[in-house]
């Protein structure tokens, strides 16, 4: 009788930490996977040059459609890196060196470590 009790308090509480680590198939994740073109450079650096505004453009389409999904976690992060695109995308059609600098400075720790928070649950959960 007690490993029965056990068990049917062990299962609901396994589900629950499934859940919990396995965001690969939350709302979230399911978007960011059905997108995968833009998704798989969505939390890269944004290199003037490298990067257009259109895509820079197409990256926040993107957060846009996954924002009310965002893990509770990386919600922070997710904010600081929508943020960040929002202010240098508009930057990188400009021919004006300052423009250049300043897309490159707005690329701080702050914003390096958001980036890559999310580029990892991606990554580590999200593709899993």
């Amino acid at each position: 009788m007690r490993h029965v009790r056990a068990t049917a308090l062990l299962v609901p509480a396994l589900a629950l930490t499934l859940s919990a680590c396995g965001g690969g198939n939350s709302a979230y994740c399911s978007t960011l996977t059905d997108n995968s073109d833009v998704s798989a450079t969505v939390y890269t650096a944004v290199v003037p040059g490298m990067v257009t505004s259109e895509q820079v453009d197409e990256r926040l389409a993107l957060l846009e459609q996954v924002q009310d999904d965002v893990p509770e976690e990386l919600q922070e992060d997710f904010t600081t890196w929508q943020s960040f695109l929002e202010e240098v995308g508009p930057k990188l059609e400009s021919e004006d060196s300052e423009d250049m600098t300043a897309v490159i400075e707005a690329a701080d720790d702050e914003v390096d470590a958001a980036g890559e928070a999310l580029a990892d649950h991606y990554t580590g959960t999200c593709m899993d």
